[in-house]
């Protein structure tokens, strides 16, 4: 009975915020962790100049929805973890992590070969400055070398969460950020000596630039990935799995998994390819815009950290609910979760309009940059308790069962509001960076007053099928 507790987190707390609180705190710390490494990265590489930024910015997109593909994975079977774990059924959720793993190695490695194949020209074809093709390209093909072990991370983290157990994956991205601090300073910077009340300081450095900020991050990327996966056999209890257990392939866990996947995936598919779109738009405007938005984009990051580690904990706690058929528990977290995010969302807003300059001189003491991001930056603010409200939604609606809405909002919202407008507003009317910013607010904001009309109406409540 322990192993089973430990697993089954409905009653985790004394009361059902409480429960909401327990399981978000390790998620939420765990998303500062890893927007922590793409911070210091940011950063770190900054320090290089505009250019340097705008070659880590400019494939960002591709990155976005590879991660988006993977998430839609781990989506698939992490939701039956929870569901199984409520209804009490070990057997089938031990099955369906082992199916789990089963995808990430067939799937990683394609992605892996996929990603090597077109490094080279995908700078071009996202209409980079010919300044830092080289550099971009270069980026891309060293963070994607390890695409197998970074999905992963992505798919043995939501499984992770899923039956309860948060706390790892924080420790994880601890040891992460940590270690790619150490690794950016070793290969990015050339060996310098600096002055302290110790005395002089040298530290050894390789001097590889965009180069070696890729190098840290696909190193950092996949420690992770290996710890999580000797993490996933290490289990013990209910969730525990082995190489002698049975690992045949299992239809039915992988219609189910398509079931909740796929809808993600093509979510994620048309958000990201809209967003590598509205990237060649931003590229049209120069380098220094396309490294005022990347920065921005970085530094927004802040924003919804909170929300994402709740929405975790929002899709565990509703998926087990609907595992154990308590249709009542499940409406009352999802209640829960929306208050939360919308405070939080109202906080975030007041941060990032205020301390819009202070977030964005983090990572660069470029003026014009600066002054560019902090702009759209206070843009982006205006929107934060929506944008809030509609990521913990999304938690509830995936732990619902609800996946396919999803992908509607973010088809009509990205292709009909946010392309459309930015455009608009970028070019005939010359509005710019403001513009672009302006189209993508309105779209977050759009997609939040969708979820918030999508919950209220108990639809997304549904079996599967």
């Amino acid at each position: 009975m322990a192993a089973e507790k430990s697993i089954n987190v409905l009653s985790l707390g004394k009361n059902p915020v409480q429960t909401v609180l327990l399981l978000s705190w390790p998620a939420i710390i765990e998303q500062i962790m890893l927007t922590m490494v793409n911070y210091v990265d940011t950063a770190m590489v900054g320090s290089l100049g505009a250019h340097a930024t705008a070659a880590v910015g400019i494939t960002a997109s591709c990155l976005n929805m590879l991660n988006g593909l993977f998430a839609a994975f781990g989506i698939g079977f992490s939701i039956q973890v929870a569901q199984n774990i409520g209804a009490g059924d070990y057997e089938e959720c031990r099955r369906a992590i082992r199916q789990a793993v089963l995808s990430v190695f067939s799937f990683g490695i394609l992605v892996t070969l996929f990603c090597q194949a077109i490094a080279s020209p995908l700078p071009v074809w996202l209409g980079a400055d010919p300044g830092i093709v080289e550099d971009a390209g270069a980026y891309f093909r060293i963070i994607s070398s390890i695409m197998v072990l970074h999905m992963g991370s992505a798919v043995y983290s939501a499984i992770l969460r899923c039956s309860g157990d948060t706390k790892t994956p924080m420790l994880l991205n601890v040891l992460t950020n940590v270690l790619n601090v150490i690794l950016n300073t070793l290969f990015i910077f050339p060996t310098k000596t600096y002055q302290s009340f110790l005395g002089p300081i040298t530290l050894p450095g390789l001097g590889w630039g965009v180069r070696g900020a890729a190098t840290a991050s696909a190193i950092s990327m996949g420690t992770i990935g290996l710890l999580l996966l000797i993490t996933t056999f290490c289990r013990k209890g209910e969730a525990h799995i082995s190489l002698r257990q049975d690992w045949r392939f299992s239809p039915h866990i992988w219609r189910t998994a398509a079931y909740f996947g796929l809808p993600v995936a093509f979510e994620r598919f048309t958000i990201s390819f809209g967003a590598i779109i509205y990237t060649t738009m931003v590229s049209r405007l120069g380098t220094v815009a396309l490294a005022a938005h990347t920065i921005a984009n970085t530094a927004e990051g802040i924003s919804y950290l909170p929300a994402n580690g709740i929405q975790f904990a929002a899709t565990t706690l509703v998926g087990q609910a609907k595992g154990a058929e308590d249709r009542e528990m499940a409406f009352r977290f999802g209640r829960i979760v929306t208050r939360m995010g919308l405070i939080l969302g109202a906080v975030m807003l007041v941060v990032l309009f205020i301390f819009a300059e202070p977030l964005v001189s983090i990572f660069t003491s470029d003026p014009q940059v600066i002054h560019f991001a902090s702009g759209v930056l206070r843009i982006e603010a205006l929107i934060q308790p929506l944008l809030n409200a509609s990521i913990v939604l999304v938690g509830v609606m995936r732990g619902g069962g609800d996946v396919r809405y999803q992908f509607f909002v973010s088809l009509f919202c990205m292709w009909g509001i946010r392309l459309v407008s930015a455009y608009i507003l970028a070019f005939p009317c010359g509005l710019g960076i403001y513009g672009i910013w302006c189209g993508m607010a309105t779209d977050l904001g759009m997609r939040g007053v969708l979820n918030l009309l999508r919950f209220r109406s108990g639809k997304w409540y549904r079996d599967v099928g």
